[in-house]
């Protein structure tokens, strides 16, 4: 029978694993979902991006974990991507939802993608190229995914500094689709411009 682990001994486990390469020391959050108030526990973990599929890899020693999706945020300097699992998913009752996140700044912003780890994680990882504008390195679809034509190579609508989508919002209303009719075709496959993804340079120029 398999012995399942408290988000507090999964949350130490990667603080022993991963000692020094930490972003912030993991913890855990408990939450109470539903009628009953089920008690749950989320782990968090953030590691520095050149462990960040070692500590995907690490997760999996707990239990085959199910990814549910993806989230990112536009720190400032920095960008933040966090991939939200759950391990013992089947066992009714033992479930515990782990976030992995790393980040990368904005004059390198790159991330190793976990799909050779979870390959149904490219998906969300397109969703992050497309919204802001970090590359994964070794994704396996560069495509975008739900960004239409209006939405132009350079515009990233989570980013808050000038690859974000203020002037977008400006002018998209002289398209007359407002690009959601599907009447023309998307040119602009990839998420970003040739060269690569936006790099916020020193003094705020792009």
């Amino acid at each position: 029978m398999m012995k399942y682990k408290s988000g507090d001994e999964i949350a130490a486990s990667f603080r022993n694993r991963f000692k020094g390469h930490l972003i912030e020391d993991p913890y855990v959050k408990t939450f109470r979902n539903g009628v009953k108030k089920t008690a749950y526990s989320q782990v968090f973990v953030r590691v520095k991006r050149e462990r960040f599929q070692d500590a995907a890899r690490h997760l999996k020693t707990f239990d085959g974990p199910h990814h549910t999706v993806a989230s990112g945020s536009d720190l400032g300097d920095e960008i933040e991507v966090l991939f939200h699992f759950e391990v013992y998913s089947a066992s009714h009752g033992h479930g515990v939802v782990v976030t992995i996140g790393t980040r990368c700044p904005k004059d390198d912003p790159h991330i190793p993608s976990l799909s050779d780890i979870y390959p149904s994680v490219t998906p969300t990882e397109r969703e992050k190229q497309e919204f802001l504008g970090v590359a994964i390195d070794g994704i396996k679809d560069n495509r975008r995914l739900f960004l239409t034509h209006a939405v132009p190579v350079g515009v990233y609508p989570w980013r808050k500094d000038e690859f974000g989508p203020e002037k977008l919002v400006r002018q998209v209303h002289k398209d007359p689709s407002g690009g959601g009719d599907g009447t023309r075709v998307i040119a602009d496959h990839s998420p970003f411009p040739p060269g690569g993804p936006p790099v916020k340079r020193k003094g705020g120029d792009a």
